[in-house]
């Protein structure tokens, strides 16, 4: 950041004129500057001496204080081309799903379009299929809406303001597939090297999945944590013999290996065998 700090300073006409008034305070109406005068005038107005002497050329050759001002134009440099963002609205959103597509449409370069979307004038989203609710689907969300309000609040007030439960005595199951990806960006500094990942085979990278278990957090009356909420994560492993022999184990020798197919007797073993016993185990026995 800091080296692509614009350095230069711009004095306005203002901060120039300001200058030349410390000066003509300090030097009087002579042709010369007086030694100790520019370094004074720039200590008092905070600007390098190379200002104050330039100030005092302005004013010199210009014939006083109107010949001092900041000569830099401003509009200068290159002009900005012409997007129009309504133009862009027209295009179908299937039409511009690149930025060449853009650019082809709005009539403009490929470089046009990114500097448009750095400058964050356009931005890039990611559009995601989303179910199509029938209205049986509708019922259901509404159902499991309503099952969550607390029943008092439906009856007092004539059910204007109704609440939902704090829901401190439910638990939270969930499944998730975990994949090691073939290739990941990172983004790194040019001091650090790029970290080492490997892996048996490229093409045969297995895949497990996880079932986690978790509850609201629990806080005493001083506002200690007294349990975090986190009940634990288990990964759905088998049992099984090897088919064939190898340089590593025997023909039917037993193997811990991932499940590749994990069904609803499955989960209903790991929530026995797993999760019930570490709710008893982790959950406080008040709430249970």
């Amino acid at each position: 950041v800091l080296s692509n700090k614009e350095t230069r300073r711009q004095y306005r006409i203002d901060d120039r004129r300001h200058i030349y008034t410390e000066i003509i305070a300090r030097n009087g109406t002579g042709n010369r500057l007086k030694h100790g005068v520019s370094k004074a005038v720039a200590l008092a107005c905070k600007c390098p001496r190379r200002i104050v002497q330039r100030v005092w050329q302005e004013a010199k050759k210009g014939g006083g204080i109107t010949g001092v001002k900041n000569n830099r134009k401003l509009k200068s440099g290159r002009k900005k081309t012409n997007f129009d963002l309504d133009a862009l609205e027209a295009i179908p959103p299937g039409e511009r799903t690149t930025l060449e597509q853009v650019a082809g449409h709005m009539n403009v370069s490929t470089s046009t379009v990114w500097r448009k979307l750095k400058m964050k004038e356009i931005r890039r989203i990611t559009s995601e299929l989303k179910p199509a609710l029938t209205a049986a689907n509708e019922r259901a969300r509404v159902e499991y809406a309503l099952k969550h309000l607390e029943p008092c609040s439906l009856t007092s007030l004539g059910g204007i303001k109704p609440t939902f439960r704090a829901d401190m005595d439910v638990v939270h199951i969930d499944e998730k597939w975990f994949r090691t990806r073939k290739t990941q960006n990172m983004y790194l500094s040019h001091r650090e090297n790029a970290p080492h990942r490997e892996c048996k085979h490229k093409n045969h990278i297995q895949k497990i999945m996880f079932l986690s278990a978790m509850a609201r957090p629990r806080y005493d009356a001083q506002g200690n944590c007294v349990f975090d909420g986190k009940i634990g994560v288990w990964a759905y492993t088998e049992m099984v013999q090897a088919q064939k022999k190898s340089q590593n184990r025997l023909r039917g020798t037993w193997e811990l290996k991932p499940c590749h197919t994990v069904d609803r007797e499955k989960s209903r073993e790991y929530l026995v065998k797993y999760v019930l016993p570490a709710i008893k185990e982790k959950w406080p026995e008040s709430d249970r």
